[in-house]
């Protein structure tokens, strides 16, 4: 795969880092696409919200992308020795800046639906996440072989919408 320059930290980084923006299987697959069902009937989900992870590992937010349900908990974490920050916004609004030392944990709630994008100030050429935030529970990203999987899906038509960083967004009927 493709690469990324790194440009500070290069004593703990390494001078390059893998680049994750697309990331195609042998045959064809695409990674890290997210598919997220929409329609009359998928309400949200009774019980506990979801709590997802984001850390800091190898100077690389992991994992690069992930979706979430709406009103789902954030915890945010850094396994590296040197410093990073994680400065989230939805659009144009910013949702959180923290500093992430390694003996810090941070956990925020994801309020609203939309695609949050995460990046370390700190190391901006490179270190960027994605978390998609869903209306419903219906949603999957896909995997290295761009396979994915979406179950408990009531019987019904809906709007299967796919969303890629950089290849953008597309839906289908379903």
């Amino acid at each position: 795969g493709s690469v990324l320059k790194v440009h500070k930290e290069r004593g703990f980084c390494g001078s390059l880092v893998p680049d994750q923006r697309v990331i195609v299987a042998p045959d064809g697959g695409l990674k890290n696409v997210v598919v997220a069902l929409h329609g009359p009937g998928l309400g949200r989900r009774i019980g506990q919200p979801d709590i997802i992870e984001l850390d800091n590992v190898g100077c690389r937010f992991a994992p690069h992308v992930q979706a979430a349900q709406a009103g789902s908990t954030l915890q945010l974490f850094n396994s590296d020795r040197i410093l990073h920050d994680a400065h989230a916004r939805m659009g144009s609004r910013t949702l959180f800046n923290d500093g992430l030392p390694r003996w810090r944990r941070i956990t925020r709630t994801l309020h609203r639906a939309g695609v949050v994008k995460i990046i370390c100030e700190l190391h901006r050429a490179w270190m960027r996440a994605f978390i998609v935030v869903t209306p419903n529970p219906f949603f999957a990203v896909t995997d290295s072989r761009g396979r994915y999987a979406i179950r408990g899906i009531p019987p019904g038509v809906y709007e299967a919408r796919f969303w890629h960083e950089t290849l953008g967004r597309a839906s289908r009927r379903v």
